[in-house]
This record gives structure tokens, sequence and C-alpha cells, in this order.
């Protein structure tokens, strides 16, 4: 069976295991915080569930939009770090579903984050620091609400922190401040370095950027682009021997699958096929997955953490399941 058919199916069994959570108001059973709502519309909208990503953009607006165009992160324990990671997938999906209101409220939060000295965003609440997933995902977002002027800040952000990159075979740094970020405590490693010595390593920083940096081909026509998204995927080579079966690899087939759409380059489909067949051999017979990434036989009971993984999942192989058969 072609990789995208497979891709598909893996996404279906986990829609329905999404939509099996939803109320009537548009809430999920067991979605206690925002972790349970932010990706959920784009899944469902990815898979073509447009009735019920509406219902779920209902009640994010009633319940977690402020007027300022911010969230209300209460109980989600990285939301001062990642300031502007649920807005970006919020906004992407308001976008996919028409909703131009919402995406200008959100993509408007966005950008009081982005720094126009680097063409970055910035992570933290304290705004000091600026890394591959936020700048990225915000870039995308930007991308989608018509911002596009910051969505190109944000690739040539990529542009410069990977010419700074001093060697790929010992791994990939993803943070910047005033520079590349090559010093850090030990205990933090995992937030600055994809560690080619060390598994289950933050793999979805190949990914990530170049889903950014193909989208910006596509914009512009411009090959610079392409080639840089294919530069960050198969750096990805250089990482450790788990690096395309984890939870944290999903979004090199994501970056990967969109790369492929206008590379055409058999490399880029052979991630793809990797990360896709990681995936769904993580995912639990019930269709949902745990961030935990036990393998087979299992079931889970819907919460935060489990819709949040499981919303990111039935994305990602959504848009692996959507290329080209030939």
């Amino acid at each position: 069976m072609p990789t995208q058919l497979k891709a598909w199916q893996s996404a279906e069994l986990g829609c329905s295991w999404i939509l099996k959570q939803l109320e009537a108001n548009g809430s999920l059973r067991g979605g206690d915080d925002l972790r349970a709502y932010y990706k959920t519309p784009a899944a469902l909208l990815a898979h073509g569930r447009v009735l019920e990503a509406n219902r779920v953009l209902d009640y994010v607006e009633t319940r977690y939009l402020k007027p300022d165009g911010d969230l209300d992160g209460s109980g989600v324990p990285w939301f001062d770090i990642y300031r502007t990671y649920n807005h970006s997938w919020l906004c992407c999906g308001a976008v996919m579903a028409g909703r131009r209101d919402l995406a200008r409220k959100l993509s408007g939060f966005i950008a009081t984050r982005h720094n126009a000295a680097s063409g970055g965003f910035f992570a933290d609440e304290a705004r000091s620091t600026e890394e591959i997933m936020t700048t990225s995902m915000a870039g995308i977002a930007c991308l989608y609400a018509g911002k596009h002027e910051l969505a190109l800040a944000a690739g040539e952000w990529l542009a410069n922190l990977y010419q700074a990159q001093p060697d790929l075979t010992k791994g990939l740094y993803t943070s910047w401040k005033n520079g590349l970020v090559t010093e850090y405590p030990e205990a933090d490693a995992s937030s600055y370095l994809v560690d080619p010595a060390k598994m289950r390593q933050w793999y979805f920083q190949y990914g990530i950027s170049a889903a950014l940096l193909t989208s910006l081909a596509g914009f512009t026509g411009d090959n610079r682009w392409l080639t840089l998204a294919r530069n960050f995927l198969h750096a990805s080579k250089h990482a450790a021997a788990d690096r395309y079966q984890t939870p944290q690899s999903g979004k090199i087939g994501w970056g990967a699958a969109w790369t492929y759409r206008l590379s055409r380059d058999p490399e880029d489909l052979a991630l793809v096929d990797q990360v896709s067949s990681g995936l769904a051999a993580l995912q639990n017979d019930d269709g949902s997955w745990l961030v935990t990434g036990v393998y087979g036989g299992a079931s889970a009971a819907a919460d935060s953490l489990t819709l949040d993984i499981t919303s990111e999942f039935v994305a990602l192989q959504s848009f692996m399941g959507v290329l080209p058969l030939v």
C-alpha cells in the first residue's frame, strides 16, 4: 500500500477517536485546558471535518480567546515558555475554516512577539530567546493570515540560524539570543541542541523549519527557500537511530511532505514514509496517541495531553496522506 494511503488511514482512525470526545457545544471530553483545543481545528479540517472543526472554534472563541487576541493558557505548564505556539496553530485552523476575524485577532497577538532586529519570534514571556519551533510556527501562521513580511522575516531568521551552525554532523543548535546559543545549562540541553549522541531528541526542529521554508518557496516561487528546507530536513540524517520513530519525529514528516510536493525528489518521499510508518506504529488501537510513545495494543482515556498529541498526529498524517501518488 502506498505511503500516502497508509498515512490517511492512520489519520482517519485518529480523527474518529477525537470525534468520539466531541460534545454538542464544541468542547472535548477530558479537555480541561487549552492543550486539548489549539491543534484540534486544524487537525479536523485537514481531514475534511469542517462542521466539527467550526464547533470547536466556536467553543475556543467563547472559552479561551481574550479581547486582545491572547488566549487563556491556565493549566498549560509551558504556556509562558512557548508563548505564541498555541496561537499559531489556532490561527492556521481559523484561516483553514475561513474565519478571518479570529485569524486577525490571533495573528495580531503573534505579531507582538516579533523581533524586528533578528526576524524571529520571541519564544518566552520574558522576550529573551527565539527558537526554531516558535519562530517557524509563527511564520506559518503569519503567512496563512496575510502578514507576509513577518513570515519572510522568519524565513530569513532560519537562514541565518542555519548559516551559523558550526557542524551539523554534531547536532542542530536551535536557539538564538543575539546570535546562535551554543552554551547553556546541561539540564536544559534538549531545548538548545538536537544531539546525535543521544536518543529521543527534539527531532521536530528539523521538520517544522522545513514546513515554513517550503511554504515560502511556494508563496514566492523562489527555490532558495526550497533548498534551505531540504537542507534542514536532510540534516536529520545525522541524528540518532530513533530520529524517525518517536513522537518527536512527526514534524519531520510534515516538512518532508510539503517539501516533496514541490521537489518531487524520492529522497523527500522516503522521509515521509519513514516518519508516517513510525507514527502509525506508535498509534493506539483506539486511534489515539500517547506522548510516551507506547507501541500498539493500548487505549487511552481522553485528557488534554492525549488530545493534544492525537490532534497533532491526525493533522500530520493527513498532510502526509494527500501527496501525489506518482
